[in-house]
């Protein structure tokens, strides 16, 4: 037996079982120096009951470190003090371990398993008088009617104090899940952790489970689950008498949290969990929210400077394994006079516009971002071939310069009139560059080359750095 098992436990309820299990185990082994040394019955009589006093408390210690006394084992339990009775023929002792027997099994199991095993050990301590000390069963049953209220109330103690250790478990397990809650933005991790937080609130309920429901589906689930819940649509007759509780802000419902065998006395600490669950997906999407303005240019919802560093970082990373990258730089050539013409909320649509036909122009694995102004840039990732990037500046500048309706502009002019927007594009691919300041650098200076040129070009450098012009596109 590990003794270490049977060391004080720290929790209130854990050291009020241990001290009476220390009680009782001692009172039972006092009984073999009674019925072994100098007792008066019959050897057959003293040696059984030695066998059950040694029995009961290997019994009582087993499950004491298993946590649990199942209600098949109170009539062995009966018979043992019994049989322990015929041994000691002494009615005084017999009624201490009657008392003994009730104050110890009195912390475990439900109220009726302990009205059990107090009718059937009180019956079997006044048999054992009975048959062995007849004369003195009337002085027994005088002084046992404290019995029955001890075994009430050790039972109300231990219901009690598992109480409180159930409320103490249920608020470590607010206190963990809110800590991870407060560093956790993916929704579907927040939901798994609301599922399992839930089956941990249901300790010890038979087949407790919790699954996550968005949309009739579940997302997330933990515990034994009922299979017609993962096979598809949440059906109603499949939740089985479960609680279902939304989980929703004041502006959004998220889901469901749907519980298995959830009691009366777990449904307030489950509502607790859905708000706690419900608050951390209205953080996760602020988090998301904030991360996505810190990293997204407001208007056109493009990447801004910031994100295209990162990817750009990620992507020589690549290059340097031998996947070819490109640098596109795109300024919009008289981007100032549609200001001037149509005004600012005309320009910010073209520059919406622009945005838009870059994101159509270019890959997934690609990045569109706008560096501020009229400038915009693109990282292309992991071309076929390093050359690849020429064509693609030449089809992004012919999409952007494709005429722009005032309509969608939202300007005012002559019906039917459409705005020609124009581009110049700088092209730089990787050749070894140290960092991303030299390779944006060069397609900067491809850009300007651009315009210098005519605008409406497209310039690139070549593998020794000679600026090289495209064939003009005209509008």
């Amino acid at each position: 037996m590990n003794l270490r098992r049977l060391a004080p436990p720290k929790q209130l309820g854990g050291r009020i079982r241990w001290l009476f299990v220390i009680f009782g185990v001692f009172n039972l082994v006092t009984v073999l120096p009674r019925v072994l040394g100098h007792g008066t019955g019959p050897v057959t009589a003293r040696v059984a009951a030695a066998v059950a006093a040694v029995a009961l408390a290997g019994w009582w210690l087993r499950q004491y470190r298993l946590g649990t006394f199942p209600a098949w084992m109170i009539p062995f339990e009966a018979l043992a003090l019994l049989a322990i009775g015929l041994g000691m023929r002494d009615w005084v002792a017999t009624l201490g371990l009657l008392f003994v027997f009730v104050s110890f099994r009195g912390l475990y199991g439900t109220w009726r398993h302990v009205l059990t095993f107090t009718v059937l050990v009180f019956a079997a301590a006044v048999a054992g008088v009975a048959l062995t000390e007849p004369s003195h069963v009337a002085q027994f049953l005088q002084q046992a009617p404290g019995v029955p209220p001890l075994a009430l109330f050790t039972a109300a103690v231990a219901e009690s104090t598992r109480r409180q250790e159930r409320a103490a478990a249920r608020e470590r397990v607010f206190a963990r899940l809110g800590s991870t809650l407060a560093t956790t933005q993916d929704r579907e991790t927040i939901l798994r952790l609301s599922a399992e937080a839930a089956v941990e609130l249901l300790d010890r309920i038979p087949g407790g489970w919790a699954v996550t429901v968005v949309d009739d589906l579940v997302v997330t689930a933990a515990g034994p689950v009922p299979v017609e819940l993962l096979t598809g649509p949440v059906p109603p007759a499949a939740e089985g008498g479960g609680v279902r509780i939304p989980l929703r802000s004041d502006k959004q419902h998220f889901g469901d949290l749907l519980v298995g065998n959830g009691s009366a006395e777990v449904r307030p600490s489950l509502a607790t969990l859905a708000a706690q669950t419900s608050l951390g997906l209205v953080n996760a999407e602020h988090a998301a929210d904030l991360h996505y303005q810190a990293f997204h240019d407001n208007l056109t919802g493009l990447a801004n400077r910031s994100l295209l560093r990162e990817h750009l970082g990620h992507a020589l990373a690549r290059a340097r394994r031998g996947s070819p990258v490109a640098v596109l730089l795109i300024d919009l050539d008289g981007f100032k006079q549609v200001n001037d013409t149509y005004g600012h909320a005309a320009g910010d649509q073209l520059l919406v516009a622009v945005a838009q036909r870059l994101r159509d122009g270019i890959r997934g694995a690609d990045t569109a971002a706008r560096l501020g102004g009229d400038e915009f840039a693109v990282v292309l990732d992991g071309m076929d071939a390093a050359g690849d990037a020429v064509n693609v500046a030449g089809r992004l500048l012919a999409a952007i310069q494709e005429p722009v309706p005032n309509a969608v502009l939202g300007a005012t002019g002559t019906a039917g009139a459409a705005l020609l927007p124009q581009a110049s594009i700088g092209v730089a691919g990787w050749r070894g560059h140290a960092g991303i300041d030299e390779l944006l650098h060069d397609a900067d200076a491809a850009m300007y080359a651009a315009k210098t040129a005519g605008k409406g070009r497209v310039a690139h450098l070549d593998e020794t750095g000679t600026v090289r012009l495209a064939a003009a596109l005209t509008s």
